[in-house]
């Protein structure tokens, strides 16, 4: 039996996390599918949070994942550097990026960005820098 999404997003459903103001952060994922935002140590975050439900409530959430062909929301960190076109992004904890050379690639900035902005970005597969 063949398995195939047109889109590249997932719904998630298990856990009791509360991800309704987590557009645009990125979210790990545990064995038991139960999503939590993204530290800045992470290697490997499964996607960016595009509708994000209360799970204790029963709500699903919507991430999308890194082969998206689109542009996306990121959540840019309080203290994110400076963020131009093209700089590279990568994970500052709690599920947010800064502009960075070190650490967890995760998307690129297509515009300039400010702290604590939803910034237009592209993901890319995580890769560690530095």
């Amino acid at each position: 039996m063949a398995i195939i999404h047109e889109s590249a997003t997932v719904r998630l459903t298990n856990g009791t996390a509360d991800l309704r103001d987590a557009e645009g952060c990125f979210v790990t994922v545990d064995a038991n599918g139960v999503p939590t935002l993204a530290a800045a140590s992470a290697t490997d975050p499964l996607g960016v949070v595009h509708v994000g439900g209360n799970g204790a409530n029963g709500e699903p959430t919507d991430v999308i994942l890194p082969n998206h062909g689109g542009i996306v929301g990121v959540k840019l960190h309080s203290t994110p550097g400076t963020v131009n076109p093209g700089t590279k992004l990568v994970l500052a904890g709690n599920g947010t990026v800064k502009a960075g050379t070190t650490g967890t690639h995760v998307a690129t900035a297509v515009k300039s960005g400010v702290a604590n902005e939803l910034l237009e970005a592209y993901l890319v597969p995580p890769t560690t820098l530095g």
